[in-house]
């Protein structure tokens, strides 16, 4: 992974191989980024892990086959004590077929471009909401 960082903005270049969710948690650690919204996302993946939240789990389903990633929408905060990125995507097929929904894996197949922005007023934590754990936006003082 290769990546840059600024108060405004992180760009990330992820390379063959390389887990999404693990990345934007490294560079998040890295960067003492505790709160950010995903601004972009665009490349190739060859392993994509959705899943489906019933209410009391998640009915998962792997895909291994190669896509193009159209849209890639999320957020960083604070589950317990661990970084959460919460992630959905659409994702393309060479036939221009789409599939899409929460994402718990994605595996990068040669390169993938990500845009962060960072919260630097706004801090994102989760609380349980009696559903699931639920964003909780504060305001920092």
């Amino acid at each position: 992974m290769r990546y840059a960082h600024s108060e405004e903005m992180a760009a990330l270049r992820l390379s063959d191989g390389e887990e999404l969710h693990e990345a934007l948690s490294q560079i998040c650690r890295e960067c003492c980024i505790d709160s950010a919204v995903i601004v972009s996302g665009l490349g190739m993946v060859r392993e994509i892990t959705f899943g489906w939240y019933t209410g009391s789990e998640y009915l998962t389903e792997t895909f291994k086959e190669t896509f193009e990633l159209l849209t890639l929408s999320g957020d960083v905060s604070y589950k317990g004590q661990q970084l959460y990125p919460h992630l959905h995507g659409v994702f393309g097929r060479g036939n221009h077929e789409t599939i899409g929904g929460h994402l718990l894996r994605v595996v990068v197949d040669h390169n993938l471009e990500v845009f962060l922005r960072p919260l630097q007023s706004i801090l994102l934590t989760r609380d349980f909401d009696g559903w699931f754990e639920a964003i909780v936006p504060m305001r920092r003082e």
